[in-house]
Formats: structure tokens, sequence, C-alpha cells
């Protein structure tokens, strides 16, 4: 055999060899797709609490689950096969995605290790707090949204009118497009000094206010007691108190933080 027929049969024989050796859906592997492998634990993660109370579909959702995850391999496969991942925008959104799934991971692991508040601190947050639980309700608001006037001599003659109506008629002479709707609100979703200067206003005087980028002007026409009381309280604020600590926590961190890590801000995001 020639020293060329030689090399051959060797490259022959290691072709063989790695194909032998090619990655298989074994232990806690459930699929290989290509070389990627897909494991248990993520199917797990994929269904989620979907598998809780299944039983007998237990198996369907699974599988279901598995062919979900081996699309999206196809898919991203797909993508990098036409260079999508080399393309500017794709690094910094893996970043931005990286960075809310470890703060979310963080906020997660604090919230494990926060502490129970006991049954006194639950009462005196319960009574605390009267418009989340006895005194509870819900509130159908008339709304009249609208962009900021870039003329703050137009927000001023708003000042003057005391009705929903008088709010549209002054908008419409002054060529400020708006639209109005109807909306309820929860109390227990408002902050307590917001809801009492709310419910200080005369019946049909307007509050204005900032909202997403516009300017609401809303009049309350409806209100639903929706008490929470008893032992359907203890679960609500246990879970608000234990959320207050944890963000009480977060901040804590970050302020640490700000006072440890240099921050340099190009002077067009100074502060």
């Amino acid at each position: 055999m020639t020293r060329l027929s030689k090399l051959a049969a060797c490259m022959a024989f290691s072709a063989l060899v790695l194909g032998s050796c090619k990655r298989e859906a074994t232990g806690q592997v459930a699929a290989v797709v290509g070389d990627d492998e897909i494991t248990l634990q993520e199917i797990n993660m994929e269904l989620g609490d979907s598998q809780q109370g299944a039983q007998g579909n237990a198996g369907v959702l699974r599988q279901a689950a598995l062919q979900r995850i081996v699309d999206r391999r196809l898919l991203v496969q797909s993508a990098r096969d036409d260079g999508i991942d080399k393309q500017p925008d794709f690094a910094a959104r893996q970043q931005q995605l990286e960075d809310a799934l470890l703060a979310q991971l963080l906020r997660d692991k604090t919230a494990r290790s926060a502490k129970v508040p006991s049954q006194a601190a639950l009462d005196k947050f319960i009574s605390g707090n009267p418009q989340i639980f006895a005194d509870r309700e819900i509130l159908t608001l008339n709304q009249i949204r609208f962009s900021i006037p870039a003329d703050s001599g137009k927000l001023r003659q708003l000042e003057q009118v005391h009705s929903l109506s008088a709010v549209a008629d002054t908008l419409s002479r002054l060529s400020v497009p708006f639209e109005q709707t109807k909306v309820r609100l929860d109390t227990a979703q408002l902050d307590p000094g917001l809801l009492a200067k709310i419910k200080a206003l005369p019946p049909s005087e307007p509050i204005l206010l900032p909202s997403g980028g516009l300017l609401t002007a809303s009049v309350i026409v409806g209100r639903q007691p929706s008490p929470i009381t008893g032992s359907a309280a203890y679960p609500i604020a246990l879970q608000l108190l234990r959320d207050r600590a944890v963000n009480e926590t977060i901040s804590q961190r970050i302020n640490n933080l700000k006072s440890r890590i240099k921050i340099d801000y190009k002077a067009h995001f100074s502060r």
C-alpha cells in the first residue's frame, strides 16, 4: 500500500470513528438536533406550570414541548445560516435579553430568601391599606386622552374648566386632537395619596394626570364596592409585603453598587 493510500485509509477510518461518536438521545438528553442536545430540564422549563394537574395528558404535553424546542432550534440554525447572528443589532439584543434574565433570576432568588411576614405585620398592613382591602372599589371612569401640547399656555386654559365636556370643548377650540374612552380601575392599584385626591374632588370635576406620554382627564362615573376581608385578605397582603421586601432589597443592592462602581456618563446623558 502506497503512502497516499495509507493516508486515505486513515482518513476514512477517522471519519468512521467520528461518525460513530455523534451524540445520541440517551439519559437526560431527550433529543439531538444536529449536534445540539435538548435535555429533560429544558422540556420541564418549556412546560413551566402547564403540566401541573395534567396527569394523563402529561406525556402529550411533554412531547409537544419537545417539538416546540426542536422547531425553535431549527429556526435558530436557519437564522445563523442567513447570518442574522452577525448583524450589528444582534449583540445588543442578546445583551438586553441576558440582562433581563439575570435580573429576573436575581429577583426570584431574593424572593425565595425573603423573610415571611408575621401575623401582626399582615394585620397592620391590611388595616393600614383600606383601599386594597375593606374599602376596595372598582371605579368606572370617563376619560379624555390627548398628547401634551407644546404650548404650555394651552394647558393653563384647561385649569379653568370643571367638567369633562368642558375639557373636550376647550381641546377642540385649541385644535388639540383627543380621544374619549371609558375604563375600569381597581382602587387597590392606586397610590393612597392619589386616591385621596381623587375622592376629594367634586363629583363632576376632572382630574388631569400624565399617563404613558399622554395627559388624561378623568371623571368617576361609577363605583362598585369590592371589599377583600377575612381570610381572603391574608394571601394578598403576604404577596404585597414580600414584593415590597424584594423591591427594597434590590434597591439597596443597586445603591450599594452605585457607591462602589464608577459610572461615567456621556455629557448628553449626564444628570
